[in-house]
Order: C-alpha cells, then sequence, then structure tokens
C-alpha cells in the first residue's frame, strides 16, 4: 500500500528534519531503514534494500504510479531513456 501524506518539517534539531511514518507501515516492522536523500527522500525497509535492485526499483515506481506522482507512461519514457 503506498501512503500519500502531506507534512510540515516542523519537527527538527540543528542538524536535521524528522519526517513521520506511519505506525502501520509495512517496512516497519523490520525497525531498521535505509533512508536515501537527494532530490527526493526514499525510505526503503532494510529487507528491501538488500534484496535484489530490480525489486527495489519496481516497488518504488508502484508506490509513485499508486501516489499518483507518476503515471504509467512516465515509467515507460524513462524505461525508454535507459535502454
Amino acid at each position: 500500500m503506498a501512503y500519500e501524506y502531506e507534512q510540515e518539517l516542523t519537527k527538527s534539531d540543528d542538524s536535521w528534519f524528522y519526517v513521520g511514518i506511519p505506525k502501520d507501515w509495512k517496512g516497519a516492522e523490520e525497525k531498521k531503514v535505509r533512508i536515501i536523500v537527494n532530490d527526493i527522500c526514499v525510505i526503503v525497509p532494510e529487507g528491501i534494500a538488500n534484496a535484489t535492485r530490480e525489486l527495489l526499483v519496481i516497488t518504488f515506481l508502484q508506490a509513485m504510479i499508486d501516489s499518483k506522482i507518476i503515471d504509467y507512461g512516465d515509467v515507460q519514457k524513462a524505461a525508454e531513456h535507459f535502454v
């Protein structure tokens, strides 16, 4: 299940912002995640991060599609650029 919600970046200390994650998120069972921050922020359960990279990419794209951040056509166009 993909979650889509907005949050103000108000919880912070001198160096970091803190972002809430729903407690019923499937990845929370592992208690350890990998956080990737660049132009976007991705939080990945360690079990998926250590799986084959195809699973990580497909799971990420599916979540973005489910949240209506991108559509299937965008994925197809991007894949054509990779190939």
